[in-house]
């Protein structure tokens, strides 16, 4: 099978989730009506009373959660759905490559994911460009003054790569555990070790170094992503490859 049409497969399985379809909806739904809500407080148009607050308060901390704990069991269910459904080895057993299966459902999770965030945020962003284009206007002009493109490129690089190592050990924790819900847990204690490793590289770095500039973080961070990123694609390649479905 190619690769185009595996990865077709795979968008074509994640876009008809209902469940999770619906969770976003509601999500967005309840960002939507806080930024509406949030934004007449602000013009005067709604009384900042116990009874609007009683509302928007609420919502603004349930969509804060709820985006959180939708941003790991999200991506979370997306990658060990072969494995709960039981087909992931009917779909090996087809003449898929292992390899080709593990970066098509990486590269697919990431994109849906993407597009589920585009769509929650959307209309608060949106609204928030059209009411107060001022203070978008402020920000990014503060953005321009404080920021260069020396200063921004390391930025951007340091985040993509962090997002995608992000993916990468939720991949593997997911293929270690066969998408049992205690792949949840083993994601958890990775990121702790990483973490503690990470932190002692950087107090490290930090006496060996007197004199350091912002660039000096986000190159570390990159390259610190990109290390985890092939350690754990090893790992996760490896197990796959040798496990019996």
């Amino acid at each position: 099978m190619e690769l185009k049409n595996i990865f077709k497969m795979e968008m074509y399985k994640n876009r008809n989730n209902k469940a999770y379809l619906l969770v976003i909806a509601i999500l967005t739904a309840m960002t939507s009506v806080s930024t509406f809500m949030g934004i007449a407080m602000i013009e005067g148009k709604i009384a900042s009373d116990g009874g609007a607050l009683a509302i928007m308060i609420p919502l603004i901390v349930f969509s804060a959660l709820g985006f959180g704990v939708l941003s790991l069991l999200y991506p979370f269910h997306l990658l060990n759905v072969d494995y709960k459904n039981k087909v992931i080895s009917l779909i090996f057993a087809s003449g898929v490559s292992r390899i080709k299966y593990y970066f098509v459902k990486i590269s697919a999770t990431i994109l849906t994911c993407f597009i589920a965030t585009l769509v929650i945020l959307f209309i608060p962003t949106v609204t928030f460009l059209l009411v107060y284009p001022e203070i978008f206007v402020e920000i990014m002009r503060a953005i321009i003054e404080n920021f260069t493109f020396s200063n921004i490129l390391p930025f951007l690089l340091m985040a993509v790569f962090t997002l995608l190592a992000y993916f990468v050990t939720l991949t593997t924790a997911v293929i270690i555990t066969k998408g049992k819900v205690s792949g949840i847990f083993l994601f958890f204690g990775f990121s702790f070790a990483v973490s503690i490793f990470q932190s002692m590289l950087n107090i490290q770095r930090l006496m060996l170094f007197e004199n350091y500039s912002i660039n000096y973080y986000f190159n570390v961070a990159t390259v610190f992503s990109i290390v985890q990123i092939f350690v754990f694609a090893l790992i996760g390649l490896n197990v796959l490859n040798r496990q019996d479905l």
